[in-house]
């Protein structure tokens, strides 16, 4: 199996980069119409021509193409187009996009790669509510080209999880960790609905009471607002929130850009923050620690996520 040569450039501060992917779909005129897709390259292990023999497996996903034999691993097939109801088979998805995070390898078809693409997170927005209507929780966010093209981010964390009922249920190691007896409250800071869904989960079986924001910027107007309110009755704002799990990937404003402008404010800097994410530590620990993060978490475990935070509350 070949694979596709991409050249990557330093990311920098506030960036990131997208690999640009093309899937195509029949639009309500029965034209055939080209939709781009972004996917962070820290998310790729690499790309590939579609081998040749994809082995069918009895399912009833229909999304899932069958299983390949990537050098000696064994992985699952996603055919995208189907999952976004495109129903467009008869045009070749000739790459297979590689994807490792959260432990879990995966093959998505796609019909095209084009390049990689360097934006600031901000250039990231949440998707308007015609494409919600269309697509669901499956885009995450959505970006604007050059000639006013629109790329979408989408949640490949719950597509995954859409095929995994057992996805949903990591259960919390009771032999390793114990429910707090205080009532603590933990805000969890996520884009995707998959993640802030299992993240809540573990964090209320543990009884802590739990506060949600889809980005930072949301998350830093709720927190500067509880500041406020303590500022005015003269107490810390750790009497409202005792640590903020966040993700790092996220529309409007990233996770370290978060830590960073928390940190940086004296009524919210005495919160701890937790980086919570599918990316690997190896990759981007150490920059969580420049931001003032003080752990960096793997998604996703209910135990691990609990002691995290017991360690700190």
């Amino acid at each position: 199996m070949e694979k596709h040569a991409l050249e990557t450039v330093k990311v920098t501060d506030n960036a990131m980069e997208l690999i640009d992917f093309r899937l195509v779909k029949k639009n309500d005129k029965d034209k055939i119409q080209e939709m781009i897709f972004g996917i962070n390259v820290y998310k790729v292990k690499e790309v590939i021509f579609k081998p040749e023999h994809i082995f069918k497996v009895p399912s009833d996903t229909e999304c899932l193409e069958g299983m390949v034999n990537l050098r000696g691993k064994v992985i699952p097939v996603i055919n995208l187009q189907k999952k976004l109801g495109y129903n467009t088979n008869e045009y070749n998805t000739d790459y297979l996009v590689i994807t490792e995070f959260n432990q879990v390898t995966c093959g998505f078809m796609v019909n095209q790669i084009k390049k990689i693409r360097r934006f600031s997170w901000q250039d990231m927005i949440t998707p308007p509510p015609e494409i919600r209507s269309q697509y669901g929780d499956l885009i995450t966010s959505i970006t604007l080209l050059e000639g006013g093209d629109i790329m979408l981010i989408l949640d490949f964390e719950k597509i995954i999880a859409d095929m995994n009922a057992d996805y949903y249920n990591n259960a919390i190691d009771w032999s390793k960790v114990k429910k707090t007896q205080d009532s603590h409250t933990i805000m969890c800071v996520d884009d995707s609905s998959v993640a802030r869904k299992m993240a809540k989960k573990a964090l209320e079986e543990a009884g802590y009471k739990v506060i949600d924001a889809v980005n930072g910027v949301e998350a830093l107007q709720i927190l500067k607002s509880l500041a406020e309110e303590t500022t005015k009755n003269n107490e810390s704002i750790l009497n409202k929130i005792n640590a903020i799990i966040c993700d790092i990937e996220m529309p409007l404003m990233d996770g370290f850009t978060f830590t960073k402008t928390l940190k940086e404010n004296p009524a919210l800097n005495p919160i701890p923050v937790i980086l919570h994410s599918s990316l690997s530590r190896t990759v981007l620990s150490g920059k969580g620690e420049n931001v003032g993060a003080i752990d960096f978490l793997t998604k996703f475990n209910s135990t691990t996520l609990i002691e995290a935070v017991s360690k700190v509350t």
